[in-house]
């Protein structure tokens, strides 16, 4: 006894230290992870350079905000516009906030002059060659009209005319236009004027969201709709901050919700307050699982914390099958009672152990945490209830339940009862339906809960704008920036050819051999004759032949020359410059092809980069890799089982959480249910819950109707917690929470049907 007291001290002690050292984590802050990169996959199958640049692209897209402002008068809209941007200046979140593109014309004029050639578009070239009478002809009429005119350089700038195509070029695929008024860039769309906004938020602005951004958009939305207005908001901060406030508040209605339901029942079956006492193991483990995750992780995530949860009901399993004793036993001893369970219990906690042990083999980051924080809660949750509780119940006796012989009856008729050869076969029959109709997939997009009216604002901001906002691209290595565009070319005509929508460099500007090249053949090509409609409006034809003569003789446009200019700013999001000895360029893919131009990359110089396509199949080797582990689960559960008790009792032992897992597969596959990653891992601890329960049955020394009695209250515990995390709006955990308690009610019954003895009852 004095033995056990000194443990319970030192043990005590520990705990202490833990609470201390999880305030001084928490007080020094960052502790708490809500970035939802952190539960991707750990990398695997691309190069350091592709990571490189997917990160890079990623940084770009992540911390930025675009809002566009509608309304009917387009002056109330630049000045809501004008309004918002300030707010945004003083908010103090944003590093850059682009409402107003005022160029100096000089400058400009003289960017156009040297981009003119260039950045002539392949259409103009193209008829340049083959007709350029045409060509001339229109360049006569926009002369003549002078509400025509698109060209900021004069006639005597430019007196061939390709002026006139440089901003219009530059921002080609995009509906936005530029108020040479005001600076602003505005859409106009069914009478409705449209003005875009951007902030660049700090950089970790998705790793800690910040809800202020939440909270000034909105005070943003109201202002606008206030003046009868529109605001539409995008933005992958938006997203984040979203998804931690929604894990945040499920989290902590989900765990009162919990401890509330586990709370009533215990009262409501011992009627006694000193079942309170069961929740320290409770507590011991939540304790020990979050300061030992923070202490290896460095954090923890916030879906840790949320599936964490559910280890309410997992780790008052033990103390709740010691007490469930005292319920048909008069003479029940707290001490001797937990003798006579410990070996039952470590054999539980190794089993159980398994399932979530294995979970840390897995390449992705949250469920490492998931594995480490259950295993450290799982263990000192045991060691509460061996070393605290039974001096917290000496002397206790539970009052005799009032004796209920109809419920008594039925589980009597419902245990002994076999099933007929024809309901067997048509339960077998439903299983295997159910297996057959079962999908096996996994998509990035049901993993958080994003809001249909965001993913609308997304969509109607990109159909508006003709920005693409999705991560679709080619990456194109060379040894230099010549060679680049004429990879690119070479690429983007295929891309052409199947009428798949693309964004290039090589789109906007041609390499300065292809610059050579042209001139050489428009010189050679254009006679007199093809531009003499010139000299009817009085355009001296010599001055032609000149400006052709000046443009051969000057040097071609490099392209890193022409990204440094005002102009060039809109392209050097897909120019990388030089990375790892080469150059690196992006050709984006837009979202709306319908099919996977993955084929024409060849993994030597033009990687094809899909993040979410990427992604699914890394979740889909996870969940493969989680299937393996389920196996390896059983394998190492029979091996200890066989150990102590032999190959039959062990085949009795691991039959109906096995059977509960296959039915389990079934039921998902009956009502369409994807059988995701996540399902895998809940499928891992229904095999790990269910032989714990087998493992009661078996080992412990109590009265059959008591163990019933014991394991119903430990399921309805589980239950109660992983069906609350069934109902989370957040996709993933609520197929773990559906996995788990659909999987553990079928073991529970199965092993009732399944492991019958001949006790007394």
């Amino acid at each position: 006894m004095k033995k056990i007291t000194a443990l319970s001290c030192l043990y005590a002690l520990f705990l202490i230290t833990t609470l201390v050292t999880l305030g001084y984590l928490v007080k020094k802050g960052d502790w708490l992870q809500t970035d939802l990169r952190a539960l991707l996959p750990q990398e695997q199958g691309w190069t350091d350079l592709q990571i490189q640049v997917d990160q890079h692209q990623e940084a770009l897209l992540n911390q930025q905000v675009i809002v566009l402002i509608g309304h009917q008068d387009p002056q109330t809209a630049f000045q809501l516009n004008e309004d918002i941007a300030q707010q945004w200046r003083q908010s103090g979140l944003f590093t850059q906030v682009n409402d107003k593109m005022q160029p100096n014309l000089t400058t400009l004029r003289e960017e156009i002059k040297q981009l003119r050639l260039a950045t002539l578009p392949q259409g103009i070239r193209q008829q340049l060659l083959n007709n350029p009478q045409t060509y001339f002809q229109h360049y006569a009429e926009q002369i003549t009209n002078p509400f025509t005119q698109t060209n900021l350089l004069s006639l005597e700038q430019d007196w061939l005319g390709f002026g006139r195509f440089v901003l219009a070029q530059a921002q080609s695929q995009s509906r936005v236009q530029w108020n040479a008024e005001n600076g602003m860039l505005y859409i106009v769309e069914k009478e409705k004027t449209w003005v875009l906004l951007r902030g660049v938020l700090a950089q970790g602005s998705l790793i800690n969201p910040s809800l202020k951004l939440t909270a000034l958009l909105t005070e943003n939305r109201k202002q606008v709709n206030a003046d009868g207005g529109q605001m539409l908001a995008t933005g992958a901060a938006l997203f984040a901050a979203q998804a931690k406030m929604k894990a945040e508040r499920e989290s902590t209605l989900m765990s009162l919700l919990g401890v509330s339901l586990t709370l009533l029942l215990l009262l409501t079956t011992f009627r006694t307050l000193r079942v309170l006492w069961l929740f320290l193991p409770i507590v011991a483990g939540m304790l020990s699982g979050v300061t030992a995750t923070v202490l290896a992780f460095g954090q923890i995530h916030i879906l840790t914390i949320v599936i964490g949860t559910s280890l309410i009901g997992v780790l008052i399993d033990f103390p709740l099958h010691w007490l469930s004793s005292s319920l048909s036993n008069l003479q029940w001893n707290g001490v001797q009672a937990m003798k006579k369970l410990r070996f039952t219990f470590l054999i539980s906690l190794f089993v159980t152990l398994l399932g979530y042990g294995l979970l840390g083999f897995t390449a992705l980051p949250v469920l490492k945490q998931t594995a480490l924080f259950s295993a450290i809660a799982l263990i000192a949750a045991m060691l509460a209830t061996l070393l605290f509780l039974p001096s917290r119940f000496r002397r206790y006796q539970a009052k005799p339940l009032p004796s209920r012989p109809k419920v008594r009856s039925f589980f009597e008729t419902f245990l002994q009862r076999k099933i007929g050869l024809l309901p067997s076969a048509l339960l077998l029959l439903l299983i295997a339906g159910g297996l057959y109709q079962s999908k096996w997939q996994d998509d990035i997009r049901e993993w958080v809960s994003m809001p249909q009216s965001m993913l609308n604002e997304a969509k109607q901001i990109g159909d508006l704008t003709g920005i693409d906002l999705s991560n679709r691209y080619f990456l194109v290595i060379a040894d230099n920036d010549d060679e680049l565009l004429a990879k690119e070319d070479a690429l983007t005509q295929k891309l052409a050819e199947q009428k798949i929508p693309y964004r290039a460099l090589s789109q906007w500007i041609m390499s300065p051999t292809q610059q050579a090249q042209f001139l050489q053949a428009l010189t050679t090509h254009l006679r007199p004759q093809d531009y003499a409609i010139l000299e009817d409006i009085g355009v001296p034809l010599e001055n032609i032949q000149t400006s052709l003569t000046d443009l051969t003789h000057a040097s071609p446009l490099s392209l890193s020359t022409a990204l440094q200019t005002q102009i060039g700013q809109a392209w050097q999001t897909l120019y990388l410059g030089n990375m790892n000895g080469k150059v690196a360029g992006v050709v984006q893919v837009s979202g709306s092809a319908t099919q996977s131009p993955a084929h024409f990359a060849n993994q030597q110089d033009i990687f094809w980069q899909d993040k979410r396509a990427h992604l699914n199949q890394a979740f889909q080797a996870t969940r493969d890799q989680a299937a393996w582990l389920k196996v390896l689960s059983f394998m190492f559960a029979g091996i200890l089982l066989w150990r102590f008790f032999g190959a039959k009792n062990t085949l009795k032992m691991l039959l109906p959480p096995l059977c509960a897992i296959v039915t389990t597969v079934a039921v998902f596959g009956w009502f369409g249910w994807p059988i995701s990653l996540f399902t895998m891992f809940g499928l891992l601890l229904v095999s790990a819950i269910g032989i714990d329960y087998t493992a009661y049955m078996q080992t412990a020394n109590e009265p059959l109707y008591g163990k019933y009695i014991a394991v119903l209250l430990a399921a309805t515990t589980t239950l109660i917690s992983f069906v609350l995390l069934g109902l989370s709006s957040t996709p993933a955990v609520t197929s773990f929470g559906l996995s788990v308690s659909i999987g553990v009610l079928l073991s529970v019954i199965m092993t009732f049907k399944m492991l019958r003895y001949g006790e007394s009852k």
